[in-house]
């Protein structure tokens, strides 16, 4: 009789057609069963061709030393449920036990399993320790070595159940329309928002608020119940892009039937840029205070407008069609020049701005800054002035003109005969080399005479248009 006719009396592991309870399970006959995955789950190593090798199922009886040649191989955990589900495609529960690199520990029957953190769950997973002790299902992606290697996912099921869902809900997200949503997690670059079904998208961090904000966590939370408008949805990557900024009241409308020049707000200063400090009036409208219209002063600016201080501000333009809001300090603005008084004629008090070797700048207003040149500034010729007149002290000046509409103005200091002032300086050594420099001849050199102008032709532009035009009067 052959061994065929005694299968008993085969090797010991060619024996994966008797696994306990197999029989039991309807539909799943011996014969429909791969014979490779029959193999891998009763532990038997195969040659190259498929088919056992003889005296392999006796292979690490033989790499013990001679003596050991009776000791019993450890048998490896087997669990015949286990391996049919895996054979049918059926998921299966396991419990998490613990955290481990790269993934968790599961309970799967009598055998242990690996889940890897990027398939528990279909989003990221901020703490692990948070499934520990849960009972979930699971789909086997890989079974090996007899049960010692089962590799499982929860994300798979996941992904699977919520196939239709997720078509659904992405066949009802048009660009531009406003839908809702629960905030899933928080980055450092935006915030992620589950519309339904798991179908995320991304709410940048430009476009979170209309203020300025540090880190999206410091508006949104898990769970946050948030309205967003949809700004993007790519098909071919399946990733949409989202704006709650967009979806709220924009804070600049109505800003002009709200706030008029002249007008005092209360407002927060929140940063401080090279040309001046944006403030805060209300969350998500900024105003600016321009370096250049702040009154002088021995401090700096930036130490009068400290990050987080909060104080009363004038408003002095608003433009809403350029999202633009100009104010000063109150005390400021309360310390400047009426506009009615920088009139030709009329003394006003201004504060030193500047100094320069030409003269000296003074603040009148926001916006009105008077130059004073130096020969009317009372101080001798050849003697330093710039001591004389420290930045942000006040001075008593007269306005001697006023051009373009106030952008151009000149000072002169009070009490100062201004023609005498002149004459003091033509008088002067400087004065003297000027006119000895308009004296000479056309090629500058010494001992020339003066020439007389030749023709009608003056001594500047405006004499030759006058005699051009008398003589056409003519």
């Amino acid at each position: 009789m052959s061994e065929m006719d005694h299968p008993e009396e085969s090797p010991e592991g060619t024996q994966a057609e008797n696994l306990p309870g197999e029989a039991e399970v309807p539909g799943l006959a011996p014969e429909a069963v791969p014979a490779e995955a029959e193999a891998i789950v009763a532990g038997e190593t195969t040659a190259e061709g498929g088919a056992p090798a003889e005296g392999e199922a006796h292979a690490e009886g033989e790499a013990h030393a001679e003596g050991d040649a009776s000791r019993p191989r450890k048998p490896r955990p087997r669990d015949p449920a286990v391996l049919r589900a895996w054979r049918a495609g059926l998921p299966v529960e396991g419990k998490i036990e613990k955290v481990i690199k790269g993934g968790y520990e599961v309970r799967v029957g009598r055998l242990r399993g690996f889940c890897p953190h990027s398939q528990m769950d279909v989003h990221r997973v901020e703490d692990p320790e948070e499934h520990v002790g849960k009972v979930y299902a699971f789909r086997i992606l890989q079974l090996r070595r007899g049960g010692e290697d089962v590799v499982i996912s929860r994300r798979a099921l996941l992904e699977e159940e919520r196939g239709d869902e997720q078509k659904a809900v992405r066949a009802t997200l048009v660009e531009g329309s406003l839908t809702a949503g629960h905030v899933a997690r928080t980055t450092d670059f935006g915030v992620f928002v589950d519309l339904g079904a798991g179908v995320t998208g991304l709410v940048h961090l430009t476009e979170i608020s209309h203020a300025r904000i540090g880190r999206p966590s410091d508006v949104a939370k898990p769970g946050d119940f948030v309205q967003v408008k949809i700004l993007k949805v790519d098909e071919a990557s399946g990733k949409i892009s989202l704006s709650m900024k967009q979806a709220q009241d924009d804070p600049w409308a109505g800003v002009a039937d709200v706030y008029h020049p002249g007008d005092t707000v209360r407002a927060t200063v929140r940063r401080h840029v090279d040309f001046g400090a944006f403030v805060e009036v209300r969350p998500g409208l900024e105003a600016l205070v321009p370096a250049r219209e702040l009154p002088p002063s021995s401090r700096s600016w930036r130490d009068e407008l400290a990050v987080g201080t909060e104080r009363d501000f004038q408003v002095l333009a608003v433009d809403p069609s350029r999202r633009r809001l100009t104010l000063v300090p109150a005390d400021a603005a309360g310390a400047a020049v009426p506009e009615e008084k920088i009139v030709a004629g009329e003394h006003v008090t201004g504060r030193v701005q500047k100094v320069e070797s030409f003269g000296v700048f003074i603040w009148l207003a926001p916006g009105k800054v008077g130059l004073m040149p130096k020969v009317w500034t009372g101080v001798p010729y050849g003697h330093p002035f710039e001591s004389k007149f420290p930045v942000g002290s006040e001075i008593v000046c007269e306005v001697v003109e006023v051009v373009d509409g106030g952008k151009r103005i000149r000072l002169a200091a009070e009490g100062i005969a201004r023609r005498e002032a002149e004459e003091r300086r033509d008088r002067s050594p400087r004065g003297r080399d000027r006119d000895r420099d308009r004296d000479r001849g056309p090629h500058g050199g010494e001992g020339h005479e003066p020439q007389e102008p030749q023709g009608t032709f003056g001594t500047n532009l405006g004499d030759a248009l006058k005699a051009a035009l008398q003589r056409n009067a003519e």
